[in-house]
This record gives C-alpha cells, structure tokens and sequence, in this order.
C-alpha cells in the first residue's frame, strides 16, 4: 500500500546527493581466494520502527513472485542504502524487483523505486523518464513522481522547472512537504529571503510530521540561512535537525554532511571531528573528518595529524576502486579531496567539470570557482558564471571567489 512515508523516504533520495561506498582494506584491494571466505561481519540492519531487513528479506525469498513482499523489502533497502551509503543495499532492492523491472510497464510502485534506484547509479536521464511515465499516467505515484523529479530539476540547476512540480504536486502532499519543496526551488530562482519565511512558517505549524519530512526541512532551511550570510539562523535549524535526528535513532548522511560543511566554513575543526568521528564508514563524511583532522595537525594535534594521514590513504583508495568500477557517483568528493588534501587544483578542476555536467547545485558552485581560482584558469568558470545569471541564484558565500575571479581575469 502507497503512502506519505514512502513518498518522503523517496523522495529523500533524491534531494540528498546519492554516493555510493566501497567497503575495503587500507592498502591494497583484497580478493578472496574463494566464496566461504567472511570478509567483514555486520550487526543485522533494522529500521527503526520495522522488523529487521533480514526478515523481510526471507520473506521475499519465500514468495519472490509476491509484489507487496518484494516492495517491502526493496523499500528497506532503498532507506537503508541512503541512510549507510553502502551499494550492497540498491543490488538487493535490484534484485527483489527484478522480476518487474524488465517489464515494458511495470506496476507504479516499481517505477518509483526503478527512478530511485536510477538516480542513486547515476542514471539520471533514465530516473527522470520512470518520473515521466508516472507523472502522465493516471496512478496516484504520479503526484509523489512530480515531487521526486523537481529534485531533479533542482540538482540540474533549473529552479523554474523544479518550482513547476512542486506546484503541481501541491494538492496532493502535506503543507511540510509542498513548502519545502517549493521553498527549496525559489531559493535557487534567488528568492531566498520568501522562501526561508514560508518554510519557518510551515515548520512551526507542522511539530509532527514524519522525522524524515522534518529532516528535509530543516536541512533546506538552514541551506537558504547561509545564502542570505543568517548564520546563528542557519545554525539553529542545523542543531534542531540533528537533535531530532538522534531521538528518532535514524541517520542521514546528506544532513550530517551540510552541517559538517557548514562548521568546517565557522573553523569549528574539534568539532567536525566529534560529530563525524563515528561515521567514518560513510565516504563524504569521512572525507570532512580528514579536512577538519587536518586543520587541526596545522594547530599541533599530532593525533589529528596521525589519523588525516591515515584516512587520506583510505580515501584514496576509495576513489580509485570508483573510478576503476566506472563509478562516477562521487566526482564532486572527489574534487574536493584533490583541491583541499592533496592541493591539486588541476586534477580538481578537471573532475568538478566532469560533474557540473549533471549536478548544478550551489555547492557545486562553489567548488567549482574554487579550483579554477586555484588552478589559475579563469576563464573555466564560465558555464558557472552563466548559470549563476540565469538561474538567478543568490548566495553570499559566493562573493567572495566571484571577486577573487573578477581580479584574476582583470589581470590577465
């Protein structure tokens, strides 16, 4: 049976960047010798509120032909997956679904989760057609697809479309969700200061909507608090969601990493470093660990600088196995370990344009005029420099390298 939480939980797949982890050893890739060697042993998954993946898992495996079983699971999974970036959980979402997925019109709750599971390989241009399909059929999935597929748009940089979806969805979704959703494109369209207003005001009046709603809400709200340079504002709304987040006993990386990000911008390094220190498994996360342990090694941690050292190792590692599986999921990590751990804005450069092909957010921004100032090239900047003008985006974090750029062109 189809229902809001299952909208938000998809929906939230999306709207946070999906990555994926590649579980490994320090040094060198391992390969077993044969299939009854135990790599790593796990707790048993469970989400908070539900049996175990592991039950729904048999029961799927029981009766694999039974839709609602094997949607159950794949919904576990799917969660489970955005919650530990860890790629094993989207192989058995694939897997309980796989009788359906090949079909030329699966059931609607199947292409909802295909779209989330596209998105999540990348596959942008296929998650958005499965959003299409939906979206002009009659099925109630549709509506939840419009709120879905803005999340796309916003991502791509295009707020006028993202705004269109979540005005159509509007009728059919809580107050929480369509304010957020709308609040979050009209702050890409350079309407920060309304859309943060009637977000604060949406939040206030809905204290009960489900966590992962309010996770999304108060992770949109602090992201406009920051564009319009709000920050005790935009540290509030970081500090409420992480505080909620720990009474549900849930976990979202994307949030976590925005606050991380948002500390590392104060010079708050001790505490990134307590905040992340007990996600390291978790790739971006673990990639802000290691820049919050190396400024403090600048300050004469020799701990810190004893751990940085050995995460960049990891890190690295990671990155290659990516690349070497043809897994471009975390291009903009990547950038960002090459630009600000290994200081080579070259290499940086080249990986966030690769990016900024498919992902056009403000972070991406940023990020992008960093390594072209570092990398001295100007002139790359461009197609940021365009978006900015159209989209209308405005971000006060931005100023800053917009002037340093002016400077280096003016120079040359």
């Amino acid at each position: 049976e189809f229902s809001e939480a299952h909208l938000i939980r998809l929906c939230l797949l999306l709207l946070a960047l999906v990555v994926t982890k590649i579980i490994g050893a320090v040094e060198l890739p391992y390969t077993p010798i044969n299939d009854s060697v135990v790599l790593e042993r796990v707790a048993e998954p469970r989400l908070p509120g539900t049996v175990s993946l592991r039950k729904l898992r048999d029961a799927w495996a029981a009766k694999p032909a039974f839709l609602p079983g094997a949607l159950a699971y794949a919904r576990a999974a799917l969660e489970l997956n955005r919650r530990e970036e860890d790629p094993r959980y989207l192989g058995y979402a694939e897997a309980s679904l796989a009788p359906w997925l090949g079909r030329e019109q699966p059931p609607p709750e199947v292409l909802l989760l295909r779209a989330s599971l596209r998105f999540a390989r990348v596959d942008y241009v296929g998650a958005e057609q499965d959003l299409r399909v939906l979206i002009d059929s009659a099925a109630p999935e549709g509506q939840v697809a419009r709120i879905s597929r803005s999340s796309i748009y916003m991502s791509r940089g295009d707020p006028v479309a993202a705004l269109a979806d979540c005005e159509a969805a509007k009728a059919h979704v809580s107050r929480l969700v369509a304010s957020t959703c709308t609040s979050a494109a009209r702050g890409l369209a350079g309407e920060a200061a309304i859309a943060l207003a009637d977000l604060d005001d949406a939040l206030i009046a809905n204290e009960g909507a489900p966590i992962s709603t309010l996770l999304w809400a108060h992770g949109v709200a602090a992201e406009l608090a920051q564009r319009l340079g709000r920050t005790p504002v935009a540290r509030k709304y970081f500090e409420q969601a992480l505080r909620r987040m720990n009474d549900a006993n849930t976990t979202d990386p994307g949030l976590i990493a925005s606050y991380a990000d948002f500390l590392l911008d104060e010079r708050e390094h001790a505490r990134v470093q307590a905040l992340l220190t007990p996600y390291q498994r978790q790739d971006t996360l673990l990639l802000r660990l290691t820049l919050a342990e190396r400024a403090l090694a600048l300050a004469g941690d020799r701990t810190a600088a004893d751990a940085a050292t050995g995460h960049e190792r990891r890190l690295a590692l990671r990155f290659q196995e990516m690349r070497a599986r043809g897994d471009l999921s975390h291009l903009r990590e990547q950038a960002l370990f090459e630009l600000d751990i290994r200081s080579n804005a070259t290499a940086a450069l080249q990986l966030i344009q690769q990016s900024w092909a498919v992902l056009r957010e403000p972070v991406d921004a940023r990020l992008y005029l960093r390594a072209a100032i570092a990398a001295k090239r100007p002139s790359a900047a461009s197609p940021v420099l365009d978006w900015l003008r159209k989209s209308g985006l405005q971000d006060q974090r931005l100023a800053t390298h917009l002037a340093t750029l002016q400077t280096l062109t003016t120079a040359r």
